[in-house]
């Protein structure tokens, strides 16, 4: 799937679930928001690598959640990853999660859930095919409307994915953490 056709659907989800917004906020099961977060390589355990990963890695976008227990998570943003900090070299992404989540359980000021699914990159500047990866994570939500999420996203390998979380530190996935905010 193209950029431009996965950047549409997008669009047109976001378009047919925005008549949802004016449902009571005890029955609501659609929220948007914007999300926040960094990426950073498992390939190394180099602390000061991480240090330089964790300035200099960004990701910025919007999310959709629909569905309260079980829901149906689209994620879209703009990433910038150095891959040399010397040169200060970048890699710019879209990059689009299509998670499908379960919450565990909800006590009101905080709710705890797990998610997972595809996730579609494409380098921008690049005739480089798209790549579609899987994540998996956890999350919390405080105060009902901010949500933050650390998930894992598996290299495309011949490794499973058992071993690749096994062997977290070199097998050359990414880490995840976002934050955002349910409005």
């Amino acid at each position: 799937m193209n950029t431009k056709l996965f950047l549409l659907l997008f669009l047109s989800l976001l378009t047919v679930f925005m008549h949802a917004q004016d449902e009571p906020k005890e029955d609501k099961k659609f929220w948007i928001g914007p999300r926040f977060g960094l990426d950073v390589s498992t390939s190394t355990a180099d602390l000061p690598a991480l240090t330089e990963q964790l300035k200099q890695n960004y990701q910025v976008g919007l999310f959709m959640q629909m569905g309260r227990k079980i829901y149906f998570q689209p994620e879209i943003y703009y990433a910038s990853y150095t891959t040399d900090a010397a040169t200060n070299s970048k890699i710019n992404f879209v990059k689009a999660p299509m998670l499908l989540g379960w919450q565990l359980f909800d006590i009101g000021l905080l709710s705890l859930h797990l998610n997972g699914g595809p996730s579609y990159f494409k380098k921008l500047d690049s005739d480089d095919k798209a790549l579609i990866n899987w994540e998996v994570g956890a999350g919390v939500n405080l105060l009902g409307f901010i949500a933050a999420d650390l998930r894992y996203t598996f290299q495309k390998s011949s490794t499973n994915g058992f071993t690749q979380v096994e062997q977290l530190i070199t097998n050359g996935g990414l880490v995840n953490l976002t934050v955002g905010l349910r409005l």
